[in-house]
């Protein structure tokens, strides 16, 4: 190969390994984010409480959550999140009590649009759902167990200025609840999520 050819050659790889950078340097490699999170449990299963039989249900209800994410490239990131929120516990169609839920998620994020004002991710999620006792008032608790579940998240931003963030969010998680005394419930949550970010 001519000198000149590989002159030619190592330039246009310099070239390309340049604009690759410069691309990737306009885009966040961080962002911290919190907002609202309406959780809306889908599962619903027959249990006997008492020698009675009947549905169990958690009601709808709105929580917050907070975050960060790290992102590997353009195209990949890491994200962790917190959630905090307390739905009622149905029995019957009757409210009998309520537990508090915080689940600790990681997702792997794919950002198919990853334009600056833009940004659209999706990406599987797993979770650790921390349970609180459900609490029935003055008749007492039922002890529950922690679990890990899966999931799938959606995520969309709109970039306003360089750092500032809407988003927004959809997630389904395959999450039981096992009372003590009480088979396990499926709880299966859907999380719409509402907030603003920090992008850096």
């Amino acid at each position: 190969m001519k000198p000149g050819t590989v002159i030619i050659a190592a330039l246009m790889l310099l070239g390309i390994g340049t604009t690759s950078t410069m691309a990737w340097d306009e885009y966040p490699r961080f962002k911290v984010f919190g907002g609202l999170s309406y959780v809306a449990p889908l599962g619903e299963d027959d249990v006997t409480i008492d020698n009675i039989e009947d549905s169990v249900e958690e009601s709808n209800e709105v929580g917050w959550t907070i975050g960060l994410e790290s992102r590997f490239n353009k195209i990949i990131g890491l994200e962790l999140d917190y959630v905090n929120a307390t739905n009622d516990v149905e029995f019957g169609g009757q409210v009998i009590g309520d537990v508090h839920m915080q689940p600790l998620s990681a997702t792997v994020n794919f950002h198919v649009i990853p334009t600056k004002v833009v940004d659209l991710y999706l990406g599987p999620t797993v979770s650790y759902f921390i349970w609180g006792d459900v609490d029935l008032g003055s008749t007492g608790k039922f002890k529950t167990d922690n679990d890990v579940a899966w999931g799938a998240s959606l995520g969309l931003e709109i970039g306003i200025g360089k750092t500032f963030a809407i988003m927004g969010g959809l997630r389904w998680m395959n999450a039981d609840i096992e009372p003590e005394g009480i088979e396990k419930i499926g709880v299966d949550p859907l999380f719409g999520r509402l907030g603003v970010a920090l992008r850096f």
